[in-house]
């Protein structure tokens, strides 16, 4: 062999595949930062990859276009679920549906259930960018039942129909900070956690049956409740609380 030959062999010897020689955990960080189904194909680049992807951190559903149907959408979230590695918690969880009309109340409720069986700390799901502007367009009616999360911390809500059980957070004691925006909340009370220090609710429409909407909040410390519907919710008593922000449209 010549000498070139030999200079050019262990040259691409000495390159070789830097990425696979990270560590595992690294490796799964750095997965969590990509969409869900791009997380998953990574299988295919090495023997070693193919279970790389399943105690990832982060799953993000976002690439909606993807997807195409919501039936190809409930296939792959299904075995997300499905071959995930459930020995591991999930830092963060992101389904952002946005452009994908006519999901199934069901599904919805199944896959948020199944996230917060994975002891997930933050939680955002978005389905629809505005309220709906006519009843050909309906927003997805989630179960009128409370959460159920020792783990959750973060939770952000976006163009759902929320009843009373539903809004009712105190069963989840590690909750700290609560965003709902274009959402309509029918109930006469919000209720949250002693934990519960941030709040957001914007782009809202309230409906309520007896009573305006009243929010118990008793640890809050900062709020912010803007461009709203109906008429203006009751604050409970806030002895904490340090900043406000508050547009209503009547």
């Amino acid at each position: 062999m010549s000498r070139r030959c030999k200079t050019a062999k262990a040259s691409t010897e000495g390159c070789g595949d830097h990425l696979s020689a990270l560590p595992d955990a690294l490796l799964h960080h750095v997965l969590g930062f990509l969409e869900a189904g791009e997380a998953v194909r990574t299988y295919v680049l090495a023997w070693r990859w193919r279970h790389l992807w399943r105690p990832v951190p982060r799953l993000r559903v976002t690439d909606v276009e993807a997807f195409q149907s919501v039936e190809k959408l409930n296939g792959f979230v299904d075995n997300l679920f499905l071959l995930r590695d459930a020995g591991f918690a999930l830092d963060e969880c992101e389904l952002d549906l946005r452009g994908l009309l006519r999901l199934d109340d069901a599904l919805v409720d199944l896959w948020i259930w199944r996230v917060l069986a994975c002891r997930v700390r933050i939680l955002r799901v978005h389905l629809y960018t505005n309220l709906p502007t006519n009843q050909g367009e309906p927003l997805v009616k989630l179960a009128d039942q409370p959460l159920l999360s020792q783990h959750l911390v973060r939770l952000e809500l976006g163009g759902v129909y929320l009843e009373e059980r539903f809004l009712d957070f105190s069963s989840c004691p590690a909750l700290e900070g609560l965003k709902i925006a274009d959402c309509v909340l029918s109930t006469d009370r919000i209720s949250s956690p002693q934990s519960l220090k941030h709040l957001s609710i914007i782009g809202c429409q309230f409906l309520w049956r007896d009573i305006p909407t009243h929010i118990f909040a008793p640890s809050l410390i900062t709020l912010q409740l803007r461009d709203c519907l109906s008429m203006i919710p009751v604050l409970e008593r806030m002895p904490l609380l340090e900043t406000a922000s508050v547009n209503i449209f009547l």
